[in-house]
Formats: C-alpha cells, structure tokens, sequence
C-alpha cells in the first residue's frame, strides 16, 4: 500500500501547510494502487500454410493412387508397347522382349547388316499388343556365297578370285606333272553354296622334277640321290655282267620329268650274266592297270531337321554321304539342325556333300575359330580341338590314298569358321579302300 497526498486545490494546500505550522497531525488518505496491465497478446498462428500442405499430400497420395490403379488396369488387360530392338543383337533382343512378357520370334533372312542383328520388327515398335503377344523380329542371316571354280588357273589368281568372293584360300603343294603352281583341285568344289568368310582348300602343283642319271652307281648310292631329287626307289634285281649291286638301268630315264614323290624303277646287277650276252634284260611288262571304280550308288537323302547337329552328320556318314555343317542364327536350341541343303527325302549320289544348318542357339556367344586339324593323326588332332575349347567326335572316311588312311581328312565345321565355344567338331578319318 503506498501513501500519497490527496491532491486538491490551492487553498487546501495552503490549509494543510497551516496544520503542519500549528502542529497539528496530518491524516493521510490511503489508496491501493492499480495493478499493472495484463502483457499484451501475441499474434495468432498462421493456418494457411500447414493447410496447404495437408492438401499437397492428399494430391500427392491421390495421383500415386490413379497412377497404380492405371498400371493395375493395364496389367489386367495385357495392354503393352512393344519396344524398340532393331538394330540389337538378337540375344538381347529377345531378353528385352521376354521381360515385356512378350514371344519373341526369330526369323534369319540375309541382309547388309552384320549376321545375328535385328533389322526388322513386326509389330512394329511402340505398338501396344496384348500381353503374351508374338513379336516377330528379323535378323540378318549369315551370308552365303557360291564358290567359284578355281581348278585350272594358277594359284595367285585362284586366291585372289576367292578373296573377292569373301572366301579364304587354304593352298597346299603336291606333285603333280601339271606346271608349278596349277590349282589341281579345290574343296568345297565350285558351285556349291557356303558361309560368306568360310576357308577353300586348294591343292597346287609342285610341278615335274627332272629324273637325276643313277645308272652305273650302286644301289645304295642311287637310292639316296633319288631321295634327295624327291623321289621313291622300286629296286629289280637282275641278271648282268656288272659287278653286283650296281644300276644297270632305270625307269624313267635319266632327264625325264616325272611328279615329284614318283617312284623310279631300279635295275640292279645279281653279278652274273646270262644268256652270254651279259646284256641288261628288259624290264618286265609293267602290271595291268587296276580295274576303274564301279559308279557311286544313289542314296536317298534323310531328313535331319530337328536333330543335334553331331547325330545328323553320323547319319549322313552312315548312308555314305559328306557333311558341310554351317553355323546359323536361329531361336531353337543350340545345336538344333533348322535346316538342309539337298532336301530329305530327294537322291543324291553317294558321297555328295549335304549342307547341315544347325542352330546358334537364342543367346550365341562370341564363338571360337576352329583350327587346322587336317592331316594329322587322330590323337594329334583331338588334342588340338580340345585345346580349342571344343568336343570332339570321330568317324570314319573311305579313301583310296593310302597315304590318307588314318589321317584325319575332313573336319566339320571347316578349318577357320566360327563355331559356338564347347559344341562338338566332327573329324573324319582316313580308311583305306582299294
């Protein structure tokens, strides 16, 4: 409680100064003073913004909501866009369209493209289809080339025909009495029908060798001359008065041309004489030509589609027919045989060549180049495929060299083409057939 003075006017000061003079007591009037005023009251919080934003999230949640009933919808109906593979590989390809939950189908037919690239789509892309729906999509088959026929013209010129059919050439030199560097023979022959980049074997002439002079020597001694001009010895012992184990004579004579490899005929001296002359008899008559090979039966050829590409080439080795085995791409398993070139069902004659088309399979691998194996002896040539990342299988092969017999003269597929890594190359071995 404060006291104060109550104010008034002039003459009650006056008065109460006159009391306070005369002693008189003063009385003081009490008063309560007034309680301060209440602080003043903040500004109420703003609403507008957290209303917002509850309407931003309802919106939010709404939209998710359409957009999920939209997806559910579309997946309910099967309502897809076929996406866009051309220009893809077709193993992605196809994985794209399998995710989609679309059926890819695949179909080679050639083009400039690379093989194994798609460059046609049906439907095409961006349509919508039902889910389920087939996708046909074309890829570009690996190109096929005829050979051309080389035998007859010289080897340059025969490499070079071959390079411009995008083929390689695999020379090798034999003896032949044809000029040096002749093209004896090819294979595949010419005509028929094989992957573009496939290897032709070629057999060159090494041309006739001039026949060294050996008579007068001795046997031994002309034997090694011969062998050092590349020839073989067949030696006749006969009569003579020459001391013994000398040549008396020979066949082909002294500066003839003969194939290198050739044999010459050795007359050798027993070192007595006979009929008084001492003379050197004739050579005996030589022995009558063997009797020529009867004609090729006709065999009809099977049907080997949908076969594993190492069953269908034992059955055509069975009826007596060769095999040329092509790489190609397809959507059936790897392996597969998808087609046949002559048809099942037409004749051929025994030892025609059938072209097998066995399928890369959906998701083909870069692929391994199959080495050189030919003219080697099994054991030698399964190692070396082996080594190569391949399987090996082994049949045999009639053959009237009987330098060939038990050599490996065939292999499919062919030296230098591209086969998928682990599958089973076919090698054929030599058996001599009179």
């Amino acid at each position: 409680m404060a006291s104060r003075f109550r104010r008034g006017s002039a003459t009650d000061k006056t008065l109460v100064q006159d009391d306070v003079r005369r002693g008189a007591p003063v009385v003081e009037e009490e008063w309560e003073e007034a309680p301060p005023p209440p602080p003043p009251r903040g500004r109420p919080p703003t609403l507008w913004p957290w209303l917002l934003l509850l309407l931003l999230l309802v919106a939010a949640g709404l939209i998710a909501l359409w957009l999920v009933r939209r997806d559910n919808d579309h997946k309910g109906s099967g309502n897809i866009r076929v996406a866009n593979v051309v220009g893809m590989k077709q193993g992605p390809a196809v994985a794209r369209l399998n995710r989609d939950g679309l059926t890819p189908r695949v179909v080679a037919k050639p083009s400039s493209q690379p093989a194994g690239t798609v460059f046609a789509e049906s439907p095409a892309p961006g349509t919508r289809v039902t889910r389920g729906s087939v996708v046909t999509v074309t890829t570009s088959a690996t190109a096929q080339v005829t050979v051309p026929d080389v035998v007859g013209d010289k080897a340059a010129a025969a490499i070079r025909t071959l390079r411009s059919e995008g083929l390689s050439a695999q020379p090798s030199s034999v003896a032949s009495n044809k000029a040096t560097g002749i093209v004896l023979s090819q294979s595949p022959a010419s005509g028929a029908s094989v992957s573009k980049g496939s290897t032709v074997a070629i057999r060159v002439s090494r041309g006739p060798s001039r026949v060294p002079n050996v008579v007068g020597q001795t046997r031994s001694a002309a034997v090694s001359v011969l062998k050092a001009a590349g020839f073989s010895s067949s030696v006749f012992v006969v009569p003579s008065s020459q001391p013994k184990n000398t040549v008396v004579a020979q066949k082909p004579h002294a500066g003839k041309n003969a194939p290198r490899g050739s044999t010459v005929r050795l007359n050798v001296s027993s070192g007595n004489a006979s009929g008084g002359g001492g003379g050197v008899p004739p050579p005996p008559p030589p022995p009558p030509p063997p009797a020529p090979p009867p004609p090729p039966s006709s065999q009809t050829v099977p049907d080997l589609s949908g076969q594993q590409q190492q069953a269908a080439l034992r059955a055509l080795n069975q009826v007596g027919f060769k095999a040329r085995l092509v790489w190609v791409p397809s959507d059936q398993p790897e392996g597969t045989v998808v087609s046949q070139s002559p048809d099942a069902g037409s004749t051929a004659k025994e030892g025609t060549r059938i072209t097998v088309n066995a399928s890369l399979g959906p998701n083909p691998g870069a692929g391994q180049a199959v080495p050189k194996v030919t003219g080697l002896d099994p054991s030698t040539a399964t190692s070396r495929l082996v080594s190569a990342g391949f399987r090996v299988q082994r049949l045999t092969q009639k053959t009237t060299a009987r330098t060939l017999s038990g050599k490996v003269i065939d292999a499919q597929p062919v030296q230098g083409a591209h086969a998928p890594a682990g599958s089973v190359v076919t090698i054929y071995v030599g058996r001599f057939v009179s």
